[in-house]
């Protein structure tokens, strides 16, 4: 039996849609190739991130933070070669998974639009849906983004391009805590990572800092838009107070730093210019008051590196040490499992 969900090849002409392994129309007889619709490819590549021959699998939360862990991650040794590698795996692995897409569904990427190449570039990451209803753009949690098909293809991207930064901030830290902890990724690990970066105020408003300046490189100048950083300012300016929003921006704007070099391994010249051309179908007036929240600067290896340390570890201790905490946290890693 062939479900809908299967159906992703579709016939140009009277838009009749197939399984991956028809290539033309049965129905009109056209002799046009069919075309994928990306927008029905389904993708789980998670998994695959973060694969490594590791000594453990902390699959418990509980098993996860044992004294030993906790010392370890309070220690926190990690080299910039380290580092450096994990970005270049991430690299690596989302290549490996576009190029399979590429051949197993027989898709031209060159025959695309801006749109479609930004969302199979999503799909190599992460689970990508659209939602129906809601009052935001889009969203990501536990491993999979969804976003809104009612908006214009250029916000669309743009959104994509926002959730999948949040993704990617979640995939290095993951990645390091697995290096750390000498553990392959697991929902626990997963679970410990979601759960720092939403309930921490300063981690918050570095991974949506982050994701704005990253979704700001690909947009039109002007059409920058950092409307959920201004509300997560709100929450961080009532418990540091303003003397530390420049540090928590430079922050974000390091983390945006290798992942825009991983976005830009895909997002060439050409679909920059695309991207811009759909740009120039809207009519949003540009809102260059937007600007003033970017900054060039960025933490040195020494700085960012004890920055990390304290992302993920700051609350440590306090969270171990409460039950209700544990609970939510164990909660957080069954849902990674599903």
């Amino acid at each position: 039996m062939v479900y809908i969900r299967d159906l992703v090849k579709i016939c140009r002409n009277c838009g009749h849609r197939y399984p991956k392994d028809y290539n033309y129309c049965t129905k009109c007889d056209s002799n046009e190739k069919l075309t994928v619709n990306i927008k029905e490819l389904k993708t789980n590549p998670n998994k695959y991130y973060g694969v490594s021959n590791y000594s453990n699998n902390f699959e418990d939360i509980y098993e996860l933070f044992t004294q030993t862990n906790i010392d370890k991650l309070n220690k926190f040794n990690l080299t910039q070669l380290q580092f450096e590698n994990i970005i270049s795996n991430i690299k690596k692995t989302y290549k490996s998974i576009i190029n399979y897409l590429l051949g197993e569904y027989q898709i031209d990427l060159k025959t695309l639009t801006a749109l479609d190449k930004i969302l199979l570039f999503s799909k190599s990451f992460v689970k990508t849906d659209y939602k129906e209803g809601g009052g935001d753009l889009g969203h990501f949690k536990f491993n999979e983004i969804f976003i809104d098909d009612r908006a214009t293809d250029a916000l669309q991207i743009t959104t994509l391009i926002h959730e999948l930064s949040h993704f990617l901030m979640a995939e290095i830290l993951e990645q390091i805590v697995s290096e750390i902890l000498d553990t392959n990724k697991t929902g626990a690990v997963e679970a410990f990572v979601a759960y720092i970066l939403s309930k921490n105020n300063l981690n918050y408003l570095v991974d949506e800092y982050c994701a704005h300046t990253v979704e700001g490189r690909f947009a039109v100048f002007g059409y920058q838009d950092y409307g959920s950083y201004e509300q997560c300012l709100l929450s961080f300016k009532s418990e540091f107070g303003e003397e530390l929003i420049d540090v928590a921006n430079q922050i974000g704007n390091t983390f945006a730093f290798y992942i825009k070099d991983i976005m830009e391994s895909f997002i060439d010249e050409k679909l920059r210019n695309d991207i811009k051309q759909e740009f120039s179908r809207i009519n949003d007036i540009p809102k260059y008051s937007q600007l003033q929240y970017e900054t060039s600067m960025v933490f040195d290896w020494e700085a960012f590196y004890n920055v990390i340390k304290l992302m993920l570890t700051a609350d440590l201790k306090v969270f171990v040490n409460d039950p209700a905490e544990m609970e939510k946290l164990e909660l957080y890693t069954n849902r990674f499992k599903e």
